[in-house]
């Protein structure tokens, strides 16, 4: 992606803002209180009388079922320094439409942390904005805790759903539910080193980040890079490294990958998706799809910032923000229910942060050993010197009237130290006349053995 500063900040800039994935983090996603479910109500009650199949039944079984979403759904949005920074970075060099994942560029970060030692760590520390690499942990076992709840939250609701078909109260033709959030975390090492990651390291990995292990050689590296970012993305992310991508001295791939799928919790109807047109921040009018739905959302408004914040299935939010972004936490905080008729864009955007920019990122906060070629130590990690040559995420996002599918995959590449070249040699031709001497010094005295000269 080509970067470049911005002269100006258009105060109303369309952004489809954090995809507040890493903000739950701050959430907790705690669920709803205990309270009785509808299958455990069933249960007690089945013996006593019969069951009612009446539409009125059923709207009353899913409107309990949308209150019990809809409590377990925080708009809260917590600030963490690291995402501030990053975004803020991105916002002031992006050019054009982009999307990133600090969430994935977290996890990574979390699998260099563990290897680095000394200074290097230090500054990776600082730059991160945290005191240890125990506070860094715990942000990612926070938002794993979510990705659990997640899970869980789905199979409750699908017995849910089973039960109540199974009584008649969900047509049997009903579409079960369905949404996926995944961390993959994988380190990968080329075959050609003898060393060993550190057992330390292999700990700290499997631990906290239930990262995987692969091999790659120079030959197949893109390969088998590419089709686990495909794999573990759905197929979203198909192609994170080019080609053409130079694995030589490819020593050390750190790899993250983060699958999201949900539904909102109120669709857009289909037949209010229409054309329109979009004001673009250079003043031109772009022609795009708009879906349009009305209803009770979480709704903010002053003379620099108007949000709005749609609920997903999952405990998971999205907020949409025109005009300005600061102080956005705030201002999230004080959103407040509204009849709202939301109006937004249909999306399929893909975003490929391949240049430098997320090494520029760290440079910027004072990383500068980690990319040292000579002074980077990682010597937690492996007995192997080696050192951050680049930092490449890939993201896409599409959004339709049914909901959100969006994926992540950030990749660490680290290098070993080259070899010195060979000087290159004199050069030395004997295709013209030449002569020639065999000879031998013993006590300051030449033997010439043999003389000539060839000169044809």
């Amino acid at each position: 992606m080509n970067i470049k500063a911005k002269s100006v900040r258009a105060a109303a800039v369309f952004l489809a803002v954090l995809m507040l994935l890493t903000s739950l983090m701050g959430c907790g996603a705690a669920p709803a209180p205990a309270s009785e479910t509808p299958s455990e109500s069933r249960s007690e009650s089945q013996s006593q009388s019969p069951v009612s199949t009446e539409p009125a039944v059923a709207e009353q079984w899913a409107e309990k079922m949308n209150l019990r979403k809809m409590e377990s759904v925080s708009y809260t949005m917590l600030s963490d320094s690291f995402d501030e920074r990053f975004l803020a970075y991105l916002s002031e060099h992006a050019e054009g439409n982009y999307m990133a994942s600090p969430l994935s560029f977290r996890y990574a970060l979390g699998l260099l942390l563990a290897g680095a030692n000394g200074e290097t760590k230090a500054e990776l520390l600082h730059a991160l904005g945290v005191e240890s690499e125990e506070e860094w942990i715990e942000s990612c076992l926070n938002f794993n805790g979510f990705a659990e709840f997640f899970a869980s939250d789905l199979e409750r609701e699908r017995k849910e759903f089973q039960e109540g078909q199974k009584q008649g109260w969900i047509p049997v033709d009903a579409a079960e539910p369905f949404r996926a959030l995944r961390v993959a975390n994988s380190v990968w090492k080329a075959e050609r080193i003898g060393d060993e990651f550190t057992e330390a390291y292999k700990e700290s990995v499997e631990k906290n980040y239930a990262a995987e292990y692969r091999s790659f050689t120079a030959e197949n590296a893109v390969k088998k890079i590419n089709e686990w970012a495909e794999i573990k993305t759905e197929h979203m992310i198909k192609q994170l490294l080019p080609e053409d991508y130079p694995t030589e001295m490819m020593a050390v791939v750190l790899m993250n990958a983060l699958y999201f799928k949900d539904s909102w919790c109120f669709s857009f109807p289909e037949l209010l998706t229409k054309e329109g047109d979009f004001h673009a921040q250079d003043g031109r009018k772009t022609r795009k799809e708009f879906m349009t739905e009305e209803n009770d959302f979480s709704y903010y408004a002053d003379e620099e910032t108007e949000l709005v914040i749609l609920p997903m299935q999952g405990s998971v939010n999205m907020a949409f923000v025109l005009g300005s972004t600061e102080n956005l936490e705030a201002k999230i905080a004080k959103a407040v229910p509204e009849k709202v008729q939301v109006t937004i864009p249909k999306m399929d955007l893909e975003t490929d942060f391949s240049s430098g920019e997320l090494v520029d990122f760290l440079k910027e906060y004072g990383v500068s050993l980690a990319f040292d070629e000579d002074k980077a130590d990682f010597s937690a990690m492996i007995d192997h010197f080696v050192y951050v040559s680049d930092i490449i995420q890939k993201t896409r996002i599409k959004l339709d009237e049914e909901g959100v599918e969006a994926a992540a995959v950030t990749a660490i590449v680290m290098e070993d130290k080259a070899l010195p070249l060979p000087k290159e040699p004199v050069i030395f031709t004997a295709d013209r006349p030449f002569s020639f001497y065999i000879y031998a010094t013993c006590n300051d005295t030449t033997a010439m053995m043999f003389a000539g000269e060839i000169v044809e």
